[in-house]
């Protein structure tokens, strides 16, 4: 697929398809806003990007595309550090500090920062409203990944939030097979953990679970036992009970922040979706207009006479909207204030969202008004422009085989202008290969992906050395992604993995703990506690398969120092 510069419209090729994918449309402009906004004061900050983070949620396709195969890979890494304790080491000569280059005055942009987080979270809820004639200026940002190779293999993967879901790392790495689990049903507020390794026959697994009344824990190397605590029970009276009180928690608060940070209520998804109406409502505010300003931009190697379309954020505006998202969070801190209260005792911390929010507004005291610009002939789209009187950054798409197969950010502030990102992507046949750089960074990411046989492979390099590179064959279903890795390597050192197999499912895959003794630890006197601890410990010391594995895994941890 490609567009005719002159009319805008889409012209298709053969076998090309066309989907909507209004998030990852986003995702460059979130990624580069990202980067721009790296210095930028915390407040404000954190209030765009809240609304950005909100709003991406839901529109989210699951693990997409390249940034899903980079986190998978870490991710996977995290798994098999957590079953082998191993100790990793900062890689030599590599910079720990991530900021841009030092004399760009991006501290100084409070406003663009917003303004650019805003944009991209009115730009997709306009997508999703279909608000009559703005369609048409936002149609390229929903369509601008058609014919993208994964987002069309993705675009029937749909994950729900707070639905059901299943994410499963297993594998093999020095005779040690491995299998991590966890998952949560959304509907009856069920969630469970199980990891399982086995090495030389034998086998050490433990599983965790809760419900809206109990927390029960298995681990059959330390005895048939299952232990249990009723959290929905408030005459527990046993030892525990005591040790948490004596730490000056009332049994009873504790039992219901189990509760709350179980959402037994529904409470976090409830606040979820006031958030996303909220930004709905937002992008309501947004009243993009021709200016009957023209400008000319570069869309597949031609010159495009675009129209301008603008909205202005104003102070009073953008205070507006600080101050209603703040009411929705002291509206949720009321209703759960005691498990709050409990919360920040235990934390040793104070939860001040006056002092939060007046801070944020504080921040944007004299704010230059901000003009959100959107270049457009017919359907096709070429520029977004957030700008004030002496800032600028702008994205501009530059086309392809679809609209942000190439693409730019470019800035402009107080002087001191440059290009902070671009893409560059090719297709030849079922393979498409994107590269994306920051210069500002001495950053390249190159990744491909093969359609028809699910064959992808990136490569990362930062401050001139490699950070990480690997190939995995990805499977998507309607149900399911499935990453199987072939090679994983980080700071040039291969991970030593047999195998390694990385499943997101929209499916719940409970597993609660087997039959076996009831331990309930709520009600246990100290006594009873200290008999058990005695014979977990001679059934450990009694386990030899048990101690030759845990000799192992000591010795494989050097691998990694």
């Amino acid at each position: 697929m490609h567009f005719d510069p002159n009319t805008g419209e889409k012209i298709m090729d053969p076998g090309d398809e066309i989907q909507n994918t209004a998030a990852q449309a986003a995702a460059p402009a979130a990624d580069a806003a990202q980067q721009a906004t790296a210095q930028t004061a915390d407040a404000v900050n954190q209030a765009a990007a809240q609304a950005a983070a909100a709003q991406a949620a839901a529109q989210a396709q699951a693990q997409q595309a390249q940034q899903g195969a980079a986190d998978a890979a870490q991710q996977a890494q995290q798994a098999y550090a957590q079953a082998a304790q191993p100790q990793f080491q900062a890689a030599p000569g590599v910079p720990q500090d991530n900021n841009v280059k030092k004399g760009l005055p991006i501290g100084a942009v409070i406003g663009i920062a917003a303004a650019v987080l805003v944009v991209i979270v009115a730009v997709v809820v306009l997508a999703m409203k279909n608000l009559g004639g703005k369609v048409t200026l936002v149609n390229t940002l929903i369509n601008a990944y058609d014919g993208e190779y994964l987002t069309d293999a993705s675009k029937d993967f749909k994950v729900d939030p707070f639905g059901d879901f299943t994410y499963t790392v297993e594998g093999e790495v020095e005779d040690v097979e491995f299998n991590v689990s966890i998952a949560s049903n959304g509907g009856s507020h069920t969630r469970s953990a199980y990891a399982t390794v086995t090495y030389s026959g034998f086998t050490a697994d433990f599983t965790g679970y809760i419900d809206e009344k109990q927390i029960k824990a298995a681990c059959p190397v330390l005895g048939d036992y299952v232990f249990l605590y009723d959290y929905s029970n408030d005459k527990n009276d046993g030892y525990i009970v005591e040790m948490i009180e004596d730490a000056g928690v009332d049994i009873e608060d504790f039992n219901a922040i189990i509760g709350f940070l179980n959402d037994n209520s529904d409470l976090a998804k409830k606040f979820y979706e006031k958030n996303i109406d909220y930004f709905k409502d937002i992008a309501n505010d947004l009243d993009f207009k021709k200016t009957g300003a023209k400008e000319t931009f570069t869309v597949n190697g031609k010159s495009v006479s675009c129209k301008e379309y603008q909205a202005v954020i104003t102070e009073d505006l953008l205070v507006g909207w600080i101050e209603g998202y703040q009411k929705l969070w002291d509206d949720f801190y009321k209703e759960n204030s005691d498990d709050f209260e409990v919360i920040e005792d235990l934390a040793g911390v104070d939860i001040d969202l006056d002092d939060m929010f007046d801070e944020m507004i504080d921040e944007l005291d004299d704010m230059d008004d901000l003009a959100i610009s959107i270049f457009s002939k017919g359907a096709t789209a070429a520029c977004i422009r957030v700008s004030d009187e002496d800032n600028m950054i702008e994205v501009l798409f530059q086309g392809g085989d679809y609209l942000a197969q190439n693409l730019e950010i470019n800035y402009d502030f107080d002087g001191d202008d440059g290009t902070l990102l671009t893409v560059e992507g090719t297709t030849k046949g079922d393979v498409q290969t994107t590269t994306i750089e920051m210069e500002e960074m001495d950053y390249e990411m190159e990744y491909s992906y093969n359609r028809k046989t699910g064959e992808f492979s990136m490569t990362c390099e930062a401050y001139g050395r490699e950070m990480y590179n690997l190939e995995a064959t990805i499977e998507i279903g309607k149900n399911e992604i499935k990453y199987t890795y072939e090679t994983l390597e980080v700071y040039g050192e291969d991970m030593p993995f047999d195998s390694l197999v990385i499943t997101f499912s929209t499916k719940a895959d409970i597993k609660e703990p087997k039959k076996g003794e009831e331990i309930d630890l709520g009600n246990m006197d100290e006594d009873e506690l200290e008999d058990l601890a005695m014979d977990i410990m001679e059934e450990l010391e009694d386990n030899d398969d048990l101690m030759e594995l845990m000799e192992d895994f000591e010795d494989l941890m050097w691998y990694f120092y």
